[in-house]
């Protein structure tokens, strides 16, 4: 079985290609054009990195936020019109999840880890989540929380918001939501993935015009 997986939820895409659980290729950039202008570029160089087309993927897999209103739309666009041209099934994602499953991998023994995922508001997305090493589980609702509100934090926190911003002692930066832990998330998942094209991105607030 093969999984198309990307994430365009944050300045970072990602793209990664999974073959059955594992990882067979991915592919990050960033930049102003990464999005539309390089999303497909690196999906036509996983795919030529395994010698297969975009007929051959069984499931198309794209992180579905929060994160940049502008990246999200390009890549759920794009995967669902991979997908429905193909006629495969598509599974979203949450980023979040994702960024979760990349925390555990780092840190298997905590039960509990706190996701933060940078808003551009001046603000983050907060969601606490657990793994039973089958998948991981979001323990309450995702929040959007102001810079420098993070007295709430007991135990492990993980995300992509800079460190100076987030002056907790248990905090690690440097965990964004990637491709392949989509990927991952998708296969853990893949019974629940559908024909269904229906589905938009989780913003999870409004659109603001700069």
């Amino acid at each position: 079985m093969y999984i198309l997986a990307a994430d365009t939820s944050t300045e970072f895409a990602s793209v990664a290609l999974i073959k059955d659980s594992g990882i067979v290729s991915d592919l990050r950039d960033s930049g102003k054009q990464a999005h539309n202008q390089k999303l497909f570029d690196m999906i036509d160089r996983v795919l030529k990195d395994e010698g297969i087309r975009i007929r051959d993927i069984d499931i198309f897999a794209i992180g579905s936020g929060p994160g940049s209103f502008t990246g999200l739309r390009v890549g759920v666009s794009a995967f669902k019109g991979m997908a429905i041209g193909s006629g495969k099934k598509i599974i979203a994602v949450s980023s979040m999840d994702a960024a979760a499953l990349k925390a555990f991998s780092d840190f298997p023994d905590e039960k509990r880890i706190e996701i933060l995922l940078e808003g551009r508001q001046k603000d983050f997305f907060s969601a606490g989540y657990s793994y039973d090493g089958k998948d991981v589980r979001k323990i309450n609702e995702i929040v959007v929380r102001p810079y420098g509100d993070y007295d709430y934090i007991n135990g492990l926190a993980a995300g992509n918001v800079e460190k100076q911003f987030i002056e907790h002692k248990s905090y690690k930066s440097g965990y964004s939501p990637d491709a392949a832990y989509v990927g991952m998330l998708a296969y853990m998942r893949k019974d629940s993935a559908s024909k269904d094209y229906g589905f938009e991105p989780e913003y999870y607030k409004e659109f603001k015009v700069r």
